[in-house]
């Protein structure tokens, strides 16, 4: 345990230090009127940071003992001598208890900054520190957590609990189709202040942070944080950067909703600059965006249907979900799939949406099944030929019509009894 409270010292004192060289930072959001707040310089505000938790070894060991009361694996719960394998077990996972410890640091001094009623500016200014530090040196610490104590900055409101859930939407596996009210959230001007100070640091880092990855979806699928954490600003400054592409496929679902005209600014930005696999993974989000959008859906199944590649074969996935919410359009791009070169385009039209084209046009007047049966897949013709005489069973005449239309094109075609 000893090893353990000066490796976590160790490392708040660098990270406390790291945070510092970024003062001055934002004022409390709680200041009592007519008692300024006076920051003290960075060297002492690091100073008294670091002094408090080297005096406070019983916060940490209180920090460390219930950590290790709940999470504390069964293999130790089971061992004859329990102390010796708790021993072991601590410093195995040393690197992991002290990014709990930093992590419920910066909470502990960030409640008692944030209190509403007896707010401790000295501890705000600490606990700014220690998270600014941790968000630069550290990520690893507050990547689980660091997004609960970034709203907690903006909604002014002490960390502990989680303020608000994510507006439900079709990105949701549990979604029932209905909108649901959304929640009265009232966002403190000086505390989104702070939240937007903080990740302006974040975004500025050049090494690669994994935390825009894990805050930003967070961060669009609430409503109330998106305007006064700038983030039109951010996503317009990213559209871009190809080392952000990933970040931005990723938040595009949840984007639709609270703001669709930049998600189709993004989408049309990753399909003309994006590598191939970019255009595979939005290629991926067609699905689930025509359900939300239909006109970005549309432009991204037209512009993969337009290439050769996998991003083709999962755009034609997405038809189905495009003939429920417009037949019209579903028959224009089935139509270019059923003449698509890549047979795997046509393979998975002919698995996911040939049904639902002939139960759209069960004779076949556009021509779909003609031309399937014209690029003369052997791996789909089974399946052609029992659409074909399904529809001519239904309507012998327009069975005979696809005979001879086939015959036009030097192709006999026979249909069952």
């Amino acid at each position: 345990m000893a090893l353990l409270w000066q490796t976590s010292h160790d490392l708040l004192t660098e990270l406390v230090r790291i945070g510092v060289e970024h003062a001055p930072f934002p004022p409390p959001p709680h200041l009592f009127e007519g008692i300024p707040v006076i920051e003290s310089a960075p060297d002492t505000i690091a100073q008294q940071a670091i002094t408090v938790d080297a005096l406070d070894k019983a916060g940490f060991k209180r920090i460390i003992v219930t950590h290790l009361e709940s999470e504390r694996p069964d293999h130790v719960r089971r061992a004859i001598d329990e102390e010796r394998a708790l021993d072991r077990y601590i410093l195995e996972t040393q690197d992991d208890l002290a990014d709990h410890f930093l992590k419920e640091r910066i909470v502990e001094w960030l409640r008692a900054g944030l209190d509403e009623i007896t707010p401790d500016s000295d501890r705000w200014f600490w606990g700014m520190a220690l998270f600014t530090g941790a968000c630069l040196g550290r990520p690893s610490c507050i990547k689980e957590d660091g997004f609960h104590l970034l709203e907690s900055l903006a909604l002014g409101r002490p960390p502990g609990r989680w303020q608000t859930r994510a507006a439900p939407g079709p990105h949701h596996l549990d979604w029932d189709g209905r909108d649901m009210e959304g929640e009265s959230v009232e966002v403190h001007v000086d505390g989104a202040i702070a939240a937007a100070w903080l990740l302006d640091i974040v975004d500025s880092i050049e090494e690669g942070s994994p935390l825009p990855e894990a805050w930003w979806a967070e961060i669009v699928n609430r409503s109330h944080l998106y305007v006064p954490l700038r983030m039109a600003e951010r996503l317009d400054s990213k559209l871009t950067d190809n080392e952000w592409s990933s970040i931005l496929i990723k938040i595009i679902p949840h984007l639709l909703r609270t703001d669709a005209p930049r998600a189709g600014a993004i989408v049309n930005a990753i399909l003309a600059n994006g590598d191939e696999k970019r255009r595979i993974d939005i290629a991926s989000l067609a699905e689930r965006i025509v359900s939300e959008s239909i006109s970005i859906g549309k432009t991204i199944i037209d512009a993969s249907l337009k290439e050769d590649g996998d991003a083709a074969v999962i755009a034609t996935s997405a038809l189905p979900v495009l003939a429920h919410h417009d037949p019209i359009e579903f028959m224009i791009r089935a139509m270019r799939a059923s003449q698509h070169e890549d047979s795997r385009v046509r393979r998975r039209f002919v698995d996911s949406g040939l049904r639902m084209a002939m139960q759209i046009d069960p004779i076949d007047e556009q021509g779909i099944l003609v031309n399937l049966i014209k690029m003369a897949d052997e791996t789909s013709q089974v399946r052609i030929k029992r659409f074909a005489n399904e529809m001519a069973r239904l309507d012998p005449t327009a069975g005979l019509r696809l005979v001879q239309r086939l015959a036009e094109n030097g192709i006999e075609f026979t249909l069952s009894e």
